[in-house]
């Protein structure tokens, strides 16, 4: 077996959650071969200091990994910035890479599945990234007829996931295209093929009213025609709702039981999408009215104030 993929990590102002997916991270079983590093973001303004510097008193302190590189930032970069410019400072140095942020609650089998996929579709162009998470089985149920623990679907899911420098290197996060996008309902209709969520995101990304790196590394993704790959039952959950730049609203909608999460998967063959996966796919991402009121109360809390981000 190849040297794991080394771990980005990103953090800012929650040592709570730090704490804990560290911890998580750590008891997995390729933990202590893979090399990590830390980004801590900067404090915004005084009142942040306190809560930044213990989040990186926690990261100086990370045991069970092969190596620990802390990198601290003086000031503060923002949310999409953080993450970008700590990718590219990965990216250059490393052709692969598993990339975690301080709320994603891991199980201990999930550096292996990352690395599998890794390792099986590096050669496959059209996988754009291997996602830790998936949607939980209870709210998309996969077809029992279906032979794999993997699937193919067109979107990015960026709650644990893992990818190489050459799809980075795709990602044009100008969006140089976007006013052809925005008024073309054709694309806009294929891009929604991952969820009808997809490209009022976009606009919001573009509108300046909201700052997210994930949206721009999905429209590459679907630019570049390729799919993410999802483990059917997953390996992550996301324990910062209520607590993140986007996700404001406290919520048990997205939760998983990564206890179910298995050792060893196997990962399809053929690079395909099923089709009954992606209508239950979908179907998550068309909401019902209960969600989709916490949803948009979000989206206004994050438009009307810089809330506690991710």
């Amino acid at each position: 077996m190849n040297q794991p993929a080394p771990i980005a990590l990103f953090a800012f102002n929650r040592p709570d959650h730090l704490r804990r997916t560290l911890a998580a991270l750590a008891a997995n079983d390729l933990a202590e071969e893979s090399d990590l590093t830390i980004f801590c973001d900067g404090p915004r303004g005084d009142e942040e200091q306190i809560l930044t510097n213990e989040v990186r008193t926690i990261a100086r302190a990370a045991e069970g990994f092969r190596s620990l590189n802390v990198v601290e930032r003086e000031k503060n970069l923002g949310c999409a910035n953080a993450v970008i410019s700590g990718l590219e400072y990965m990216f250059t140095r490393h052709d692969r890479l598993v990339v975690i942020e301080d709320d994603i609650l891991c199980s201990p089998h999930t550096l292996r599945f990352l690395h599998a996929g890794l390792e099986k579709y590096a050669n496959e162009p059209v996988v754009f990234n291997i996602s830790a998470w998936s949607p939980p089985p209870k709210r998309m149920p996969v077809p029992a007829a279906y032979p794999f623990d993997a699937y193919c679907i067109p979107r990015f899911n960026c709650w644990g996931w893992a990818s190489w420098r050459d799809r980075w290197e795709k990602i044009d996060w100008s969006v140089a295209d976007y006013a052809l996008f925005a008024e073309t309902a054709c694309l806009r209709h294929a891009y929604n093929h991952g969820g009808r969520d997809l490209a009022p995101i976009l606009d919001d990304q573009l509108t300046n009213k909201i700052d997210s790196w994930a949206v721009r590394m999905d429209y590459a993704r679907f630019k570049h025609g390729c799919l993410g790959l999802n483990p059917v039952y997953s390996y992550t959950t996301n324990i910062g709702m209520g607590s993140g730049t986007h996700t404001t609203a406290s919520t048990t909608y997205f939760d998983n039981d990564i206890n179910n999460a298995i050792p060893n998967s196997r990962l399809p063959d053929y690079i395909f999408v099923d089709g009954a996966i992606l209508a239950a796919y979908q179907k998550f991402y068309d909401p019902p009215p209960l969600w989709l009121r916490c949803i948009n109360k979000a989206v206004k809390m994050t438009r009307g104030r810089n809330s506690i981000r991710a």
